[in-house]
């Protein structure tokens, strides 16, 4: 059967079930301001800005040719740090209250087992009803929510990803977006993780999953009894993708420690909701951030793309690079166990010719250095 990165994370969290610098301040003056403000409007005219910008100018389009790299790039920057730089902020982790997280999901639910291993706590309802938590991560199930998995494939990487054929436009019969969302909001508060209001959001009709549902089993053969007996009106769902930011600049960690790609699939917060409520919950690492004194120090954007072109320009053979985007992030950079430091991060996607492969890389904004991800 196959596997889903979304619930490899939650895998993780059931493995035990069953189981005894300090960045300097930006020196911007007013007339650095107004140049910044001049180029953008520039490239509204001309979409083509060349690689000698002022430091610290984020042009719309950056465009440059050498070799096997060429940058036809969107440059995506928040308002917030064109208007006023970008902040210093810290981070902590939000703990789950474990109790409050019991009795939101499964206070009204029938248990035929539970347990407790180490720093987690597990649960398991008589209708498959599965809770899994931990300080800082939680997993939360229902059978239905295995129908919907096997019909809604979010992975962008895998040959049956098929999220595009749903509409992220729609409005469910049962309820609003808006409105499962305040009730989403409100379920997480009572455990202990605040939230803003941003989120992204598939509606999954029942016709739609009545025909993209496949499964198959160990021999990789069409296994049809696992199939849903039958999938109507009542079977519509949302399903949410939560990630979070700060003054709406994205923030950007790797996924359960293991999975660094910057994908919807590795959303912290991933919810779907139906009519009868919460049916599959997974919270992965949720921040509380504070701002500190000061804005990071930003090297310009032709320093920092010239770490992309020096690292594909130099590798061998007849493929060629386009970058295609790049955008600036926090990054919640694990120090140590429980403990990370924040970083501005620049993202980049870069297509490969021949097998057009998208290729994701993270260069430190300030340094200008590539952050290659290791296991800490």
């Amino acid at each position: 059967m196959k596997k889903s990165i979304v619930i490899l994370g939650f895998l993780l969290c059931l493995g035990c079930v069953g189981c005894g610098k300090e960045p300097s301040k930006v020196n911007s003056t007013i007339t650095e301001q107004i140049n910044v403000e001049e180029s953008r409007d520039k490239s509204e005219n001309n979409d083509e800005i060349k690689s000698n910008v002022k430091e610290n100018e984020f042009p719309k389009r950056y465009k440059e040719d050498s070799d096997n790299v060429k940058f036809n790039t969107e440059i995506i920057v928040s308002d917030e740090i064109i208007e006023n730089g970008m902040d210093i902020i810290s981070a902590t982790l939000q703990e789950i209250n474990s109790e409050d997280a019991y009795e939101t999901l499964m206070g009204t639910i029938e248990l035929q087992d539970k347990g407790e291993s180490d720093t987690q706590l597990w649960y398991e309802g008589v209708n498959n009803e599965i809770l899994t938590i931990t300080p800082y991560s939680l997993g939360y199930s229902t059978k239905f929510f295995s129908y919907v998995n096997n019909a809604f494939r979010l992975q962008q990487g895998y040959s049956d990803y098929n999220a595009y054929k749903y509409s992220m436009e729609d409005e469910l019969s049962f309820s609003t977006k808006e409105e499962a969302f305040g009730i989403i909001k409100t379920a997480l508060g009572s455990m202990g993780i605040d939230i803003d209001d941003q989120y992204s959001c598939f509606s999954l009709d029942h016709k739609i999953m009545q025909e993209e549902e496949y499964v198959t089993d160990i021999d990789g053969n069409v296994a049809t009894e696992y199939y849903k007996d039958a999938w109507t009106e009542d079977d519509d769902c949302y399903y949410f993708i939560i990630n979070q930011s700060y003054k709406g600049i994205p923030t950007y960690h790797v996924f359960y420690d293991a999975f660094p790609l910057a994908a919807d699939e590795n959303a912290p917060i991933q919810v779907v909701y139906n009519k009868n409520g919460i049916q599959f919950l997974q919270i992965e690492k949720v921040f509380k951030f504070s701002e500190e004194n000061g804005l990071y120090d930003l090297n310009s954007f032709t320093e920092i793309a010239k770490v992309i072109q020096n690292k594909y320009g130099m590798l061998l053979g007849d493929s060629t690079y386009e970058v295609t985007s790049a955008e600036l992030y926090y990054m919640e950079s694990k120090v140590s166990e429980n403990q990370y430091e924040i970083l501005p991060v620049w993202i980049f996607h870069t297509t490969e010719s021949s097998t057009g492969k998208i290729l994701q890389d993270v260069v430190n904004a300030q340094t200008a250095e590539e952050i290659i991800w290791e296991e800490k």
